[in-house]
């Protein structure tokens, strides 16, 4: 728990909103190394405090296309569609005491929260895309989600119009799974998000491409 101390006794002001804000269903994730991509939302560019920065803009699709075909490691990539039951489940309380004498007059005591868990089930991939997922599991990776309605979700960093990928952590991508007769192979996804992970969530929405189909891998 991120709390000031000591407490100055003043609460903190919740902003108004004019409309509901969604990320709807997920479609496809797009991953990239931890720290090697920093797009600049205002300026297309700039210094980053160490963090290498790419000079372009999250929303044009002439930006986008160096990163898909990068042999470095700015490369990004981008997954098939999800095949199903895309989700993240928020982490619960992390908890010390209740009901017992461990904690005053026996009070639950909330000491932080756990990670999400982002988990999702892909279709009739080919064994060599199974093999290229399973390999993310051997990188530090961040990941951005594309939404139903082709916007990319991505962390905006405090104070700053930089916006990049959401740390993961805890990879895991299945082997493949065979039921049989009238069904399709499946492989499962799932991934830890930090606690706190959508408290700078930004949805942008792309001004020359849809994302679920003008991004593809090289």
């Amino acid at each position: 728990m991120d709390c000031n101390c000591p407490d100055d006794g003043i609460l903190e002001a919740v902003p108004s909103s004019d409309c509901p804000f969604d990320l709807k269903q997920i479609q496809r994730l797009i991953f990239a190394t931890q720290g090697k991509v920093l797009w600049d939302s205002a300026t297309g560019g700039g210094a980053g405090n160490g963090v290498p920065v790419v000079g372009a803009q999250l929303d044009t699709l002439a930006d986008w296309t160096p990163r898909l075909t990068a042999v470095d490691n700015t490369k990004m990539i981008i997954t098939p569609f999800v095949g199903g039951d895309p989700q993240i489940e928020a982490g619960e309380a992390i908890t010390e005491g209740g009901g017992d004498n461990t904690t005053l007059n026996g009070v639950e005591e909330v000491t932080g929260a756990n990670p999400s868990l982002f988990s999702a089930t892909f279709k009739s991939l080919s064994p060599a895309q199974e093999k290229s997922l399973k390999k993310v599991t051997c990188k530090s990776t961040e990941v951005y989600f594309v939404t139903e309605a082709g916007k990319i979700a991505a962390f905006n960093v405090e104070g700053t119009q930089n916006v990049r990928g959401f740390n993961m952590q805890s990879y895991f991508f299945s082997d493949r799974n065979n039921a049989g007769f009238g069904s399709k192979d499946s492989n499962t996804m799932r991934f830890s998000l930090a606690s706190g992970w959508s408290e700078d969530l930004v949805l942008i929405e792309p001004a020359d491409f849809n994302a679920l189909y003008d991004l593809e891998n090289a």
